[in-house]
């Protein structure tokens, strides 16, 4: 009767399903490789293998590095983004939402998300098609950031007008803290963090 059940139908997957799962993963691949090898030394051969995926499938998507590439900077976002939220989710329910945050966004910086950002970032500066996808997502992450700033800190009626750029100053000294690694002095890293948990703003 062959491998055939009524059930099979029920689980197996459309073509759209399987497109959409091989892309996935190939998008996956390629984010380890730039954390584990950097972009410099990614190549489109290693993200299929890390895959299990044949070279010809991994062409079939993309068939250009730049394409692939593009591609896994909207993919890391929606990744971030998914993590910052559910980070951001738990400050409702502290007292001391600032430090937490803060802590919340070193915790961020350093994670293997962020390398892969890192990566992206500093390759966009020579590589013109990765530029306009990097803007596009640090445009759309600073848009989250600033709206849940507001929700979580109203702002107060002696705030200056420039009260609304705190949280992207705050993130882009973590992610600049973040990109000097284990070369920052760590002393100066504790004194920083702590600085912005109790500076009067």
């Amino acid at each position: 009767m062959g491998a055939f059940s009524p059930n099979s139908r029920k689980t197996r997957l459309t073509q759209d399903e399987k497109t959409a799962e091989t892309r996935r993963r190939l998008l996956d691949s390629a984010i380890l490789c730039l954390i584990d090898r950097g972009y410099a030394n990614t190549t489109t051969s290693e993200v299929a293998e890390r895959a299990g995926l044949s070279r010809g499938a991994q062409l079939y998507h993309f068939p250009r590095k730049e394409e692939l590439l593009t591609s896994a900077v909207d993919h890391l976002f929606h990744l971030m983004f998914s993590d910052v939220k559910e980070k951001v989710g738990r400050l409702g329910s502290v007292s001391d939402r600032r430090a937490v945050a803060i802590d919340l966004l070193w915790e961020i910086s350093n994670g293997p998300l962020a390398t892969a950002w890192i990566e992206l970032v500093v390759a966009s500066r020579t590589d013109s098609y990765l530029r306009s996808a990097v803007t596009g997502v640090n445009d759309r992450m600073a848009e989250f950031i600033d709206q849940s700033f507001k929700e979580l800190f109203p702002r107060p009626e002696s705030a200056s007008d420039d009260y609304e750029l705190i949280p992207q100053m705050v993130f882009m000294i973590c992610e600049a803290m973040a990109l000097e690694g284990k070369t920052l002095n760590l002393k100066l890293t504790e004194r920083i963090l702590h600085a912005l948990k109790t500076a009067k703003f």
